[in-house]
């Protein structure tokens, strides 16, 4: 029949308690190695960051930089595994190494270890200890995370450092996004004569990499019939209502990225088609929705601004949600034959935009 050591495991955590409040390193170290012969595989005698501290206080830098780098695999083992009893172990450690982090920073410094590792393990200390508290000190942390990742590009701490230290985890520089606009616009030439200006709704989804950005637009808007238009023999009368539906590709590039605030140039091409809206009563006769839709190829060109509501205060680097403004001018070739239909659309929309960039990993 099977012991099982949890009373043993709470008796060496007090021991361990106790030696560490005595300053008995080599104690410390006794009742960790009991601790350890105690987990067996069914429990846990010490939590990772209760480990990596007392790691820190021994000086054993080798093993928590090992540990850090097979950390997912010990979260992973550690929730399968049934915890320690709760008693004030972690409380006392990380209170104690508080008070005397200077001693830790210094001892890291003059340790026999590489300059990678030096730097990293006073970042660890910062991360364990969690002194980043004002706002100003948590960026400049997450500042000297990006620094020692730049300088160290293939460091094996980098998964962990991505995956954990962070605050506010960076982005990497793509991301997917949502829009929704409500749009108004004005008919040049025969188009202009035709109809009334469009009003409508706006939906797009998009990808963006680096500044260039590239997405799939909806556009459906509704008028009416400003004087009458004749196609075919057929008259298509005056106050008639009118659907105006477009589909298109788009490309952008964003000229202008600082703080909360970027603008660019979009370009798109698609179909339009302006028609009578679906006849489900019956009032018109059933050649009117053939007669008179008007399809084709455009072209558009535009000017695109988004301003973030969120905290972000840098789009160029973070997720946000704001306000979206686009003017631009439609080419579409909509006339078959018919100059009442010829023209180009001169539009203005203004709405919402949701992106959210992918994490760094």
């Amino acid at each position: 029949m099977r012991v099982w050591p949890e009373r043993q495991i709470a008796e060496c955590r007090q021991n361990i308690l106790r030696a560490f409040s005595a300053d008995d390193p080599a104690e410390v170290q006794f009742w960790m190695d009991s601790l350890q012969r105690l987990e067996d595989g069914h429990f846990v005698g010490l939590y990772w960051d209760e480990r990596w501290l007392l790691y820190l206080c021994l000086e054993q830098y080798a093993a928590v930089f090992d540990e850090v780098t097979r950390f997912a695999d010990i979260v992973r083992a550690e929730e399968e595994r049934v915890g320690p009893p709760k008693d004030s172990l972690f409380e006392v450690i990380d209170r104690q190494l508080y008070e005397g982090r200077f001693i830790l920073f210094d001892r890291i410094k003059r340790a026999w270890l590489s300059t990678e590792e030096r730097a990293f393990g006073a970042l660890l200390v910062s991360y364990l200890l969690r002194l980043p508290i004002s706002e100003a000190e948590q960026e400049e942390y997450d500042a000297q995370l990006s620094a020692f990742l730049r300088q160290y590009p293939n460091s094996r701490f980098r998964k962990f450092i991505l995956r954990r230290m962070y605050i506010q985890p960076p982005a990497a520089d793509w991301g997917l996004g949502l829009d929704l606009h409500l749009t108004n616009g004005s008919w040049s030439n025969g188009l202009g004569r035709s109809l009334h200006a469009p009003l409508g709704l706006s939906v797009s989804c998009f990808v963006l990499k680096k500044r260039w950005m590239g997405g799939l637009r909806a556009n459906i808007g509704w008028t009416n019939v400003r004087r009458p238009i004749v196609h075919q023999g057929f008259e298509w009368e005056k106050d008639a209502p009118v659907t105006f539906v477009q589909g298109e590709l788009e490309a952008g590039y964003w000229l202008y990225q600082k703080g909360r605030a970027q603008i660019g140039p979009v370009i798109a091409v698609g179909l339009s088609s302006i028609h009578p809206p679906t006849d489900e009563e019956g009032i018109y006769p059933p050649y009117y929705t053939e007669v008179f839709r008007f399809s084709g190829l455009h072209y558009t060109a535009l000017i695109q601004a988004d301003v973030s509501l969120s905290r972000a205060k840098n789009l160029a680097h973070s997720s946000y949600q704001g306000v979206r403004l686009r003017i631009g001018h439609t080419w579409p070739r909509l006339d078959a034959g018919n100059a009442a239909m010829r023209g180009d659309l001169f539009f203005f929309s203004i709405g919402y935009v949701v992106f959210g960039r992918r994490a760094l990993n």
